[in-house]
């Protein structure tokens, strides 16, 4: 900023509009990867046949993806979605910059 005006760099906007796309399209992949690895169907601990072992299972896979005991926003999963729509409302808000810039141009 100088003395009372603002300059904004139009390319620097687009580069921050690009990064916010690929930090939300990363967080959306880790939500995946989240479920497949972290909340398996077995985790191979005797879950199938020992109680204690299927209680913790249970326990890993709510922490991974919510359940009983872990809200969805405290798991992996709802940690990786809160960055995702962190990284989307950023990019609206460059994305609104810079249409408000390209009108001061027109």
């Amino acid at each position: 900023m100088t003395d009372d005006w603002l300059e904004v760099d139009r390319d620097a906007l687009v580069r921050c509009i690009a990064a916010c796309e690929v930090l939300a399209a990363d967080m959306r992949d880790l939500q995946e990867r989240a479920h497949r690895e972290l909340a398996p169907e077995t985790f191979g601990l005797g879950e199938t046949h020992l109680r204690s072992a299927a209680e913790l299972a249970a326990r890993f896979r709510a922490t991974a993806i919510g359940g009983p005991g872990v809200a969805e926003e405290n798991s992996a999963v709802g940690t990786f979605a809160a960055h995702e729509r962190y990284a989307l409302d950023l990019k609206a808000k460059f994305e609104a910059a810079l249409a408000r810039y390209d009108e001061q141009d027109a």
